[in-house]
């Protein structure tokens, strides 16, 4: 039998898009709305939800203006959903126009770990050839350090709805809440393109949540001490140490969830995106996964799917960009390694399903300084992924350092950890 058709309402649920939200909130609270604007509510409210039982509908939804990129984020972030349902995403729905494109701010979440800007773009001419290169915020007069990630836009768009997510490694002082975001596009006819967007925070920013742990985990004589952990609405930062006595580097903690005590999971935020990150000379680093800052637990679980070590002074391969050869890898490593101009290309077959992988997470010259990395290309087939880093100009010899090698010397680790 097949099915009906679905017959979304785009101009209502255009017209109602964030407002709704807040209204379903008050209507629970107060228990008065007039019964148009609840029916209007509860539709809005429950087609944002069912996406996640309902991916035809989701697909439908997501192509109404301004309703896309919110959409996207609660489908993929259990936190953001939590930001909505209680009111603290900031509708801005400000539009800047130059040269044709016309780019709309729909919302913002600010706290003191991050900012997120949602927006969306149109133009009168063809985006096929348009792209982001940049975008600056600044706080005031002054620019927001560090810069925020962005998706690169994809050819042959006919519209953008996307987000750019500014990550915070200290907590961010709102000397103001005014800002303005200066969004960077380049089209071939057009040429450079600058948009720039004011735009004021009204909420009161959320004071982070932090719990002192200091549990340490025992992994085949490997340790590592979870100090903090550190709740906002963006995000639960769970601060980590490394044992400086350690035999093994501990390249990846892998498939980490924390499970509150009513069985709801919070995942990482980018799904086996860890890596340790060899630019922390301290052993200290942080796992960023989904917020439960809007929920009181007393305790947590935290589980660590697999642990991931190789044996220290083995944990990086030495290439020769002037001669093209691969001098030295570890005996374990068996990647094919190809030394390419200014590039190092690695297969490896796969060891899961995914499609891409960073198979090194630095690389230093043969004077102790920092080769500058310019680019990655990613492939695979059915029984290898592919990879060839780009980086700055040179002709000597380098060390690159293993980001991620299939060796887990522990796995489904469980700890339980109290928060009050």
């Amino acid at each position: 039998m097949s099915k009906l058709p679905i017959d979304v309402p785009k101009e209502k649920l255009q017209q109602v898009r964030m407002d709704m939200f807040r209204k379903v909130q008050r209507e629970k609270r107060t228990k008065k709305r007039i019964v148009s604007v609840a029916i209007a509510s509860l539709f809005c409210l429950s087609l944002l939800f069912s996406i996640r039982v309902s991916p035809t509908i989701a697909s439908h939804v997501a192509k109404i203006p301004g309703f896309q990129v919110i959409v996207s984020a609660v489908v993929r972030d259990k936190g953001i959903k939590d930001i909505v349902d209680n009111d603290y995403y900031e509708e801005i729905n400000v539009t800047q126009s130059k040269k044709g494109l016309s780019l709309t701010l729909q919302g913002v979440i600010a706290d003191n770990t991050g900012l997120v800007l949602y927006y969306d773009a149109d133009a009168s001419f063809d985006m096929s050839e348009l792209r982001l290169e940049g975008v600056q915020l600044y706080q005031g007069d002054e620019e927001v350090k560090g810069g925020g990630s962005f998706t690169s836009h994809q050819s042959h768009q006919t519209s953008i709805s996307s987000s750019v997510d500014y990550s915070f490694s200290e907590p961010f002082s709102y000397t103001s809440k005014d800002f303005k975001a200066i969004f960077h596009f380049y089209e071939k006819d057009k040429g450079n393109i600058e948009i720039s967007v004011p735009f004021s925070l009204q909420n009161e920013i959320a004071k982070e949540k932090t719990t002192t742990v200091n549990r340490t985990v025992n992994v085949e004589g490997q340790k590592f001490t979870i100090t903090k952990i550190r709740r906002s609405p963006l995000r639960m930062a769970i601060d980590i140490e490394l044992d400086e006595a350690n035999t093994m580097q501990i390249l990846s903690l892998e498939n980490i969830v924390v499970e509150t005590e009513d069985g709801e999971r919070r995942e990482e935020r980018v799904k086996n995106g860890l890596s340790i990150g060899r630019n922390s000379p301290d052993g200290k680093f942080t796992l960023n996964l989904q917020s439960n800052y809007f929920h009181d637990s007393d305790s947590l679980k935290l589980l660590i799917g697999a642990v991931h070590a190789v044996p220290k002074g083995k944990d990086f391969i030495e290439v020769d960009f002037g001669t093209k050869e691969v001098l030295t890898k570890p005996d374990y490593l068996d990647w094919d390694i190809s030394v390419t101009e200014q590039g190092v290309s690695f297969a490896a077959k796969k060891w899961d399903d995914r499609r891409a992988h960073s198979f090194v997470v630095s690389a230093v010259k043969a004077d102790g300084t920092t080769l500058e990395y310019k680019s990655s290309t990613f492939s695979d087939d059915d029984e290898y992924l592919y990879e060839t880093e780009n980086f700055e100009d040179y002709d000597g010899k380098a060390k690159m350092y293993i980001n991620y090698f299939f060796n887990p010397i522990g796995k489904n680790i469980e700890l339980n950890i109290p928060l009050k």
